[in-house]
């Protein structure tokens, strides 16, 4: 859909070096849902990606913005309503009081289950609740995965809605803020090098000399290799140095 295309193109564009989610939505139809939330989660290895409830972020909404790194939520912003529901509507009565009466002629004993100009049968009745449930699992399965929760407390949310500081408190969301707030933050966190990052430019900056390299020389036999004390103490200590300097920082 058009919002994978834009997270493809996003992803592509090396001058984008993160992506914000501006979500408000109370949901939608499950189709292709899970699909998105999978993309998104799987592109965060690529490029950061925050999300914003802004205001709302419900149902199916949620089941996209929970696949974010961060979710950020505005003072009266609410998530949540994981769950699934399937209405059938047996509008029977009303037809047959305005004199109309319908005869479905199929082929496939299960073509008519779920046909609104007659009630819902238990078999129809029985079929439906099954998808739902099967929705169900794969909804709480992929938010509990992606918010790194327990399974069990996703389904004890039972659907609800969570507004404010109860949101953060149940794990469905990160940081109370506007979408200005998660722009600013996300701005600075792309523009702060990680402390990984550091020490791989360190030591590019500063290559084994010529003395701490092997060199195993077939006319001179071992006579060319290196000091391996010394070699295994100067590493030593260099490593001593390093975790030090990594304490400081942190």
């Amino acid at each position: 859909g058009l919002i994978a295309e834009r997270l493809d193109a996003a992803l592509a564009d090396n001058a984008v070096k993160g992506i914000l989610l501006d979500i408000d939505s109370p949901g939608g139809e499950a189709g292709g849902v899970f699909d998105l939330a999978d993309k998104i989660f799987a592109a965060r290895k690529v490029k950061p990606i925050w999300a914003v409830a802004n205001d709302e972020a419900f149902s199916a909404a949620y089941a996209i913005a929970a696949a974010a790194g961060k979710i950020y939520l505005s003072r009266t912003g609410g998530v949540g309503s994981i769950g699934v529901i399937a209405v059938h509507l047996d509008q029977s009565a009303a037809e047959a009081d305005a004199g109309l009466k319908y005869t479905a002629i199929y082929a496939g004993e299960h073509k008519n289950d779920l046909s609104p100009h007659e009630p819902l049968s238990d078999p129809a009745r029985a079929q439906l609740q099954a998808e739902v449930d099967r929705v169900y699992a794969l909804f709480t399965e992929s938010v509990a995965r992606m918010r790194g929760l327990n399974l069990a407390a996703v389904k004890a949310t039972e659907a609800a809605l969570y507004f404010g500081e109860q949101s953060l408190a149940v794990g469905l969301a990160d940081r109370i803020g506007t979408m200005g707030d998660a722009l600013s933050d996300l701005t600075k966190k792309i523009a702060r090098p990680s402390t990984t990052t550091i020490r791989r430019m360190e030591r590019k900056e500063n290559p084994m000399t010529e003395n701490t390299q092997p060199v195993l020389d077939m006319d001179s036999g071992l006579e060319s290799l290196p000091d391996l004390a010394a070699l295994k103490a100067d590493l030593k200590e260099e490593a001593r140095t390093e975790a030090m300097a990594y304490v400081a920082e942190v």
